[in-house]
């Protein structure tokens, strides 16, 4: 038996829930509102402390009930309030879910079922947009992140333990997720999504958004002059994602050892922010060119997929092979090979060996792979385009990146 104050913390948590999703109804000028949805949630918290027969009861005459107001409200000839009554009805789960004690989820989904309600218009704004290629794409990605991913062998399949299925798959998740939502993006934003799935691309795999900024450059000539701001945005993702990683990898044995690599990094992104800075105001001092909708025929390009996915393949080998034959002493080489594939796998490799190797070495490594990641992303850019001047002018850019991570590696290892 619950205690009482237990008890008067799980009626002021139902006819919280309740009253949140009922004011939002209100707003919206339906017929049940605050009221109802606070007695609906009110009944299931009460029903369940009686008993979960009581609950299941109550359940069933709450549904009877919405389905009862419904069918009046079609005989008089008015609209159905399904939204309303479905609402209504998980009110009421909710509200037995609180009585069970979980407070954690019926809080989340109460909060989810508010903004659900309230985000009507945009939703729908939103899905009238999407076309047939478009559902068809998000189907394929979740076909392959929930279909596909689960099969595969979770561990090493070979006899030297360095290819693992589910880890080569997942990065063709991340791109083919990274590809769709910088086209949603774009289709919803225009030019202006470019910077945001910059930054988004850059924390998840900055190598495959140079390949995108690069492709979207190759279709609109328009967009030139904040594809320089864009691409350094993505490298400030990319390092604040390496030094996070390192952090909490090494977290469980003391973030202590992880310092200089973040005060590395993070003097690192400070100047990829300053230079994002300057390149944006210098480019709205310019005319702007009306950008033109990107001829893009598959959001989810799965040829770049595929091909990022080899390339991660092999170079996990290669790492793999090179920590076998050399290791303790191949760990810096092991770290910059696997950066070409994913720095986001060197950081995570740094952060779990951080007490084994020692802060300095692991500050060396994690500047070392971040500035592979650096090049890497402006050779992909020039692949792509195969425009000298852009991938000149953002090597240029890199440069001072790489400076100035260079001059704080340097001065930590001077001062030990």
């Amino acid at each position: 038996m619950d205690t009482p104050l237990l008890l008067a913390e799980k009626i002021v948590a139902s006819a919280s829930v309740g009253l949140v999703i009922g004011l939002e109804r209100e707003w919206a000028h339906k017929e049940a509102g605050v009221r109802s949805f606070a007695i609906a949630a009110l009944l299931g918290t009460i029903a369940w402390l009686a008993s979960p027969t009581v609950a299941l009861i109550e359940v069933g005459i709450v549904a009877l009930v919405i389905l009862v107001v419904n069918l009046f409200s079609l005989q008089k000839e008015q609209p159905l309030e399904v939204t309303t009554s479905l609402a209504l009805a998980a009110t009421n789960v909710l509200g037995i879910l609180i009585g069970i004690g979980a407070f954690f989820l019926a809080f989340t989904c109460a909060i989810l079922i508010t903004a659900l309600l309230s985000w009507k218009t945009e939703i729908v704004s939103f899905t009238s947009k999407l076309t047939v290629r478009e559902i068809r794409s998000a189907l394929l990605l979740a076909f392959v992140a929930a279909v596909v991913y689960p099969l595969l062998p979770g561990s090493p399949v070979d006899p030297w333990k360095l290819v693992n299925p589910r880890g080569v798959w997942l990065t063709v998740i991340l791109v083919s997720a990274l590809s769709f939502v910088n086209y949603i993006l774009l289709r919803q934003l225009g030019s202006r999504g470019m910077r945001y799935s910059a930054i988004l691309g850059g924390l998840v795999n900055s190598a495959a958004t140079s390949a995108l900024l690069g492709e979207e450059l190759k279709n609109d000539a328009g967009i030139v002059r904040t594809t320089a701001s864009n691409f350094l945005l993505a490298d400030m993702a990319m390092i604040l994602r390496n030094g996070v990683l390192v952090a909490i990898f090494a977290a469980p044995r003391g973030i202590q050892g992880s310092f200089a690599t973040v005060i590395i990094l993070g003097a690192m992104m400070l100047a990829a922010i300053i230079l994002a800075i300057i390149i944006f105001l210098q480019s709205q001092k310019k005319p702007q060119q009306a950008p033109q909708k990107p001829p893009l025929s598959s959001p989810l390009s799965l040829r770049s997929v595929l091909y990022f996915g080899l390339l991660f393949l092999a170079l996990t080998v290669v790492s793999g092979l090179g920590q076998r034959f050399f290791g303790a002493v191949g760990f810096l080489a092991v770290v910059v090979i696997g950066a070409l594939a994913s720095a986001a796998a060197s950081a995570v490799l740094v952060g779990g060996q951080i007490h084994l190797i020692g802060a300095n070495v692991a500050a060396l490594a994690m500047f070392f792979a971040t500035l592979v990641g650096l090049v890497e992303n402006v050779v992909i850019f020039y692949i792509v385009t195969r425009d000298r001047g852009t991938s000149l002018r953002l090597a240029l850019l890199t440069l001072p990146i790489i400076l100035v991570g260079g001059m704080a590696l340097a001065l930590i290892l001077w001062l030990g």
